[in-house]
Parts: C-alpha cells; sequence; structure tokens
C-alpha cells in the first residue's frame, strides 16, 4: 500500500520544481544578480570632497601663514548615461529572466524523463509479480506431481531454476524504480523521499508534425526567446556605448579662505575631458561585435531547435508504429498461445515445460510491450521539451 504522502503526479512534480529543488533556486538567483545590477545602474555618481591647506614653513608670504581650500566636484552625466545604463540593465534583467525560464525547462525535461522511468519499472515490477504468482502456481503444481509420482526430479528444478530466474530479473525491477525515485526525490531537494508516480502509464497523443508546430515554437520556444533577449540587450548595450562615449564634465564649487587679513572666496570651474585619443571607440567596437555574436547565437539556437523538433517528431512516429506493430502482431498471440497451452496440457497433448514457456513468454511479451509504451513516452517529452511545452499534461 502507497503512502498518500508519497504519491507523485506531473503536477505535483512540476510544482516542486519551482519551489523546492535547489537547482532551480540556485538558476533564480542570477535573476536577483541582475536584479541588484538594475538597481546599481539608478544611481548617481558620488561628488568629491577636496580640502587642503597651503602652510608657509619658512620665508615670507603676503598670504599669511595659512591658505585653506575646500570645493567639491560633481560629475554631471549630461549625455543621458545613466539613463541609456538603466535601460541596459532592465534589457539584461529580462533576458536573465528568460534564460531562468529556458534552464528550467531543461531540469524539468530530466524530471519529466525519470518520471516515464519510474512508472515503467513500477509497471514492470506489477507483470513481474504477476508472472512469479502464475509461475509459483506451476512450481507447487509440479511439485505435487512429483510427489505423485508423475514427475521427475529433472523436471521439477527446470521449473525451480525459472521461478529464481523471474524473482532475480524482478529484484533487478525493484532496484530500477529505487533508482528513478531517489534521482526525483533529489531533483526536489527530498533526497530522503522516495515517491511513487501516480497516473496512467500511457502515452498522452502529443501532436507529431514539425511543420505544424514550428510557427508557435519559433516564437515561444524558451531557448529561443532568451536568445532574442539576449540580443536586444547586446543591441541596447550599443547605444549605452554611444552615451558612455560622452565626455562627462565635473562641476566643481568652493571656497578659498586666506588667514592674512582673513579673507574668504569662492570658486566655481568645470572639469571636462577631451576626446582626443579616446573616443569610445573600443567601447562602440565590442558592443556591435557583441550584437553579431548574438545574432548569431540566436539564429544558431533557433536552426538547433527546429532540427531537434524534426528529429523528435520522427523518432516518436516511428515509436508509434514500432507499438502499434508489436499491439496487432505479438501482444494478443502471447495470450492466445498461453490459452492454447493450458488447453493442449489438459488434454494430455503438452508438457509442464510447454506451460512454464507459454507463461514466460506472455509476461515477456508485456514487459516488451511496457518498455515501447516508455520509448514512446520518452519520444513525447523530447517532443514537447523541443516545443517548449514540457510542462502538457493531457
Amino acid at each position: 500500500m502507497v503512502d498518500p504522502r508519497d504519491r507523485l503526479t506531473l503536477a505535483v512534480l512540476f510544482d516542486l520544481l519551482k519551489t523546492e529543488s535547489p537547482r532551480f533556486k540556485a538558476l533564480q538567483s542570477e535573476v536577483d544578480v541582475a536584479e541588484a545590477e538594475a538597481k546599481a545602474a539608478k544611481v548617481l555618481p558620488n561628488p568629491v570632497l577636496n580640502l587642503a591647506i597651503l602652510y608657509l614653513n619658512m620665508g615670507f608670504n603676503q598670504n599669511g601663514v595659512a591658505t585653506y581650500y575646500a570645493n567639491a566636484t560633481l560629475p554631471l552625466l549630461v549625455g543621458g548615461q545613466r539613463r541609456y545604463r538603466v535601460k541596459s540593465a532592465n534589457a539584461y534583467t529580462r533576458a536573465t529572466e528568460a534564460e531562468v525560464v529556458a534552464d528550467y525547462q531543461d531540469l524539468a525535461e530530466e524530471a519529466r524523463g525519470v518520471f516515464v522511468e519510474l512508472q515503467a519499472a513500477q509497471a514492470r515490477l506489477e507483470v513481474y509479480d504477476q508472472a512469479l504468482a502464475e509461475l509459483g502456481s506451476l512450481k507447487a503444481f509440479v511439485e505435487q506431481r512429483r510427489a505423485s509420482g508423475f514427475e521427475s526430479e529433472y523436471a521439477t528444478l527446470r521449473v525451480a531454476m525459472r521461478v529464481s530466474s523471474w524473482t532475480v530479473r524482478r529484484i533487478d525491477s525493484v532496484t530500477q524504480q529505487e533508482d528513478a525515485s531517489a534521482r526525483l526525490a533529489a531533483m526536489v531537494g527530498r533526497p530522503a523521499w522516495r515517491p511513487h508516480a501516480e497516473g496512467s502509464f500511457n502515452p498522452t497523443g502529443v501532436e507529431a508534425h514539425a511543420d505544424a508546430m514550428w510557427a508557435e515554437t519559433e516564437r515561444t520556444q524558451p531557448a529561443i526567446h532568451a536568445a532574442r533577449l539576449r540580443e536586444a540587450h547586446a543591441v541596447q548595450n550599443v547605444a549605452l556605448a554611444r552615451r558612455e562615449s560622452i565626455p562627462v564634465p565635473n562641476l566643481t564649487a568652493g571656497t578659498v579662505v586666506i588667514q592674512n587679513y582673513f579673507s574668504a572666496s569662492t570658486t566655481v570651474g568645470v572639469t571636462m575631458p577631451i576626446p582626443m585619443f579616446d573616443w569610445g571607440q573600443g567601447l562602440k567596437a565590442r558592443a556591435e561585435a557583441q550584437v553579431i555574436a548574438s545574432r548569431r547565437e540566436r539564429e544558431a539556437i533557433s536552426a538547433e531547435v527546429q532540427a531537434e523538433l524534426t528529429r523528435a517528431v520522427h523518432l516518436l512516429k516511428m515509436r508509434r508504429d514500432a507499438l502499434a506493430d508489436y499491439e496487432r502482431e505479438i501482444l494478443g498471440k502471447s495470450d492466445r498461445m498461453r490459452v492454447l497451452a493450458v488447453e493442449a496440457f489438459r488434454a494430455g497433448q503438452a508438457e509442464v515445460d510447454d506451460l512454464v514457456l507459454a507463461s514466460e513468454t506472455h509476461h515477456d511479451a508485456l514487459i516488451t510491450h511496457l518498455d515501447l509504451k516508455a520509448a514512446v513516452m520518452q519520444a513525447e517529452v523530447d517532443v514537447l521539451a523541443a516545443a517548449g511545452r514540457i510542462e502538457e499534461v493531457r
């Protein structure tokens, strides 16, 4: 009996990834850093306070022994640098948020794949239990016949060995289930938890038409959207570089106090750098090169996503065809063969070994059927991930 607290559905899994996953929390920290950069971009430059004293050590100075200076210098961002720094920082924040969404898609894809593995392991375990129950009954039946003198020790040992073989296979299935469950628990930050996957173990019927899906995928796919915003940030940096190349004047105001015949004077001045050698050509060249790199990266990501979507859709079609062929050609026949083996044995036309073989063949067919279903479901996960719809649950 599964503890209700251990039941895990896909919807709950995605919610836990967003609220408790250590990896996703680490990704979200990048947004906090970007927001801090945006806050820093809004800050005005600090004024500079200058205090000085001219003190006479020897000789004569008509101004007296000491002259005192006090002034403050304030940079004036007359070129709109602060406004464009804020725009660039906000663009960076939006790009970072989009990258976190894209990274979450990768995390959710991995988690959904492990969820399918866990469902498959649980389903296999049920088949192994059914097989062992049936083979156990046959073993008991053979032992009764041997006690009555109708079977040899050799026949009894053969059946016992087949039961032991299926017991080992069941243990391996339990190990696979434990591994998948532990990996899911680690992803959501609960290492001691052992969740049990809930929900129907069947393909969801995801749309599999790459050309029809591409227009919407290109517009909404998180990786492409993140690349598009990184390019927008690079374009914004070009405008910022142009503004940063504008010289920043410094306004200075202060006072001079002379000791001799006490006097105080006011000083006001402007300091302006002259862009003779450096007029921001380096900053602008770097920013423009980054725009080209970002554009190429966006184009490359878009091409990769389209190729991955085409590959995933093609693979899904092939696996669906393989599953349909198997269900049509083999699955029903294995059950029929088991029924015929029982009828032949009752008619005295078959041996116990034939019953064992028919049972094993039937349950092997069920295991293979589960594996094919799991392959289709994993292919559906690939299609959903490529389309940016990894959380879609039908």
